[in-house]
């Protein structure tokens, strides 16, 4: 199978098409950095002999780009945090969704898979959310964009084109391209503080993401595309057994206080209009804050179901993860705890 991926420089992207070459599949990437991309997956032991640069919102120059290959895979999405830059975000992100899967559509390709975000059917403290719960009301650049563009997938779905649609739930997992937000906020929470608060934490691991990913590509939707929607959730956790779960990887206590909701919600509402006068990068929203203190699990039995497919264990996930944060220098040795022994003789 020929597959033509967008996003293989970033973390979803790269261990998906990873995970591709290692199955015996051909590539063809749309890189913005093609050097950069070569080495990646070089020095992971994988050649990639098709790269092309053109403008991921250039329907036309994609189009030409995506000639002749089977199937099509879009995970490219621009992030940023950056209240300056939001306008730039969704409409390139929005903007690259109509011209790739548009492309696509032209060339009659039968086999597509879009990756929107598990953010996207976010509804405060319910007890479960699967692929039937309404698409949530956001406020985010990048979270409008995965949002409106879902809409409009979805209506590709419903008019007959075979596209089908995954929800990852924070991702998280070692060899890291460019330092992730989940991986960002595991070192600040191994290193500095783990919030105490309510609901919870959900995180899939990478690699299992991108086995999700395979095989949903070489299981290309038949019928019934509206119901080839898949939460890839992997587990969830409450804040205090996410905390237990670390100190016990690492052998060591966490700075974990607890933390009334209403205080996180409160910050993250005074960081914005702060952020509305001064504008400048940061991780703390009202957004990020409700999903700190509100999130909803998210059931992933329809993708288990239909794959038989399973998700790695926490332990497995968090102890490669804080060993490559080492190892890679974005966490100091001595937060480590026990891990560092393994990282260091790995």
């Amino acid at each position: 199978m020929k597959v033509f991926a967008t996003g293989a420089t970033g973390f979803v992207g790269a261990h998906t098409a990873l995970a591709l070459l290692e199955a015996g599949h051909e590539l063809r990437l749309l890189v913005r950095n093609e050097q950069a991309a070569r080495n990646w997956f070089e020095t992971r032991g994988q050649q990639v002999d098709s790269f092309v640069t053109v403008d991921i919102r250039d329907q036309s120059a994609v189009q030409q780009a995506m000639t002749g290959c089977d199937a099509v895979f879009h995970a490219a999405a621009a992030v940023s945090l950056d209240p300056t830059k939001a306008r730039t975000t969704y409409d390139t992100n929005v903007g690259a969704m109509r011209a790739v899967l548009g492309a696509a559509h032209a060339l009659d390709i039968r086999n597509l898979l879009y990756v929107s975000s598990l953010a996207a059917l976010f509804h405060p403290n319910l007890p479960r959310i699967d692929e039937s719960t309404p698409l949530a009301d956001v406020h985010d650049a990048y979270l409008r964009s995965k949002r409106d563009s879902e809409k409009y997938v979805r209506g590709l779905q419903q008019s007959g084109m075979p596209v089908q649609i995954t929800y990852p739930a924070g991702v998280i997992g070692p060899d890291d391209p460019k330092l992730s937000a989940v991986n960002r906020a595991l070192v600040t929470w191994v290193s500095q503080m783990l919030p105490c608060t309510t609901t919870g934490f959900q995180g899939v691991d990478v690699r299992d993401l991108a086995a999700a990913h395979r095989w949903l590509l070489e299981h290309p939707a038949t019928g019934e595309y509206e119901d080839t929607r898949y939460i890839v959730g992997g587990h969830f956790y409450p804040w205090s057994e996410l905390c237990q779960c670390l100190e016990t990887l690492l052998a060591r206590r966490l700075f974990s206080p607890r933390i009334p909701p209403s205080l996180l919600r409160a910050m993250g509402t005074t960081v914005d209009l702060v952020k509305k006068l001064v504008p400048f990068e940061t991780q703390i929203s009202a957004e990020a804050m409700a999903f700190t203190t509100q999130w909803s699990p998210g059931d992933s039995s329809r993708f288990v179901q239909k794959s038989g497919l399973s998700f790695r264990t926490g332990e497995e996930t968090f102890g490669d993860t804080i060993r490559w944060l080492v190892d890679a220098g974005h966490l100091a040795p001595d937060k480590a705890g026990r891990l560092v022994t393994t990282s260091n003789t790995a």
